[in-house]
């Protein structure tokens, strides 16, 4: 028999039964408020430590993106640096195969790499009608 199963027969045979009814009602209340809001400040505390640690690992991340950004940023500038290089290269190979065509007729300028092949097109008076 529990505690407050006695409260109740002790106050049904005595006396004051109904006060001693409502006491034991309520006490039973706080207690299970208390005990109530015990777990729920233990679960708070766990959820503050949780957010807390999502908070850190967040910051981390950030800076990693920021990090991460600026590399993409250079490495952007570079390849744009590299094709504009690229490009100009071309261009002057082009003019120097013209130019040997042009000022050295019968010379055959030195054939064009597999890799240059598509961009640089080699016409020489011979192929012109």
């Amino acid at each position: 028999m529990n505690v407050d199963a006695a409260t109740l027969i002790v106050a049904l045979f005595s006396g004051g039964g109904v006060a001693a009814i409502i006491t034991a009602i309520t006490s039973w209340r706080k207690g299970v408020r208390e005990v109530d809001v015990n777990k729920e400040q233990n679960a708070l505390a766990g959820f503050q430590a949780l957010a807390e640690s999502l908070r850190a690992e967040i910051e981390r991340l950030k800076a990693g993106r920021a990090e991460d950004q600026e590399r993409m940023d250079r490495i952007e500038k570079e390849i744009d640096r590299e094709r504009d290089l690229r490009w100009v290269a071309v261009q002057h190979i082009r003019a120097l195969y013209a130019w040997i065509t042009q000022h050295m007729p019968g010379a055959d300028p030195p054939a064009v790499p597999d890799a240059l092949a598509p961009h640089i097109i080699i016409t020489t008076k011979k192929d012109q009608p």
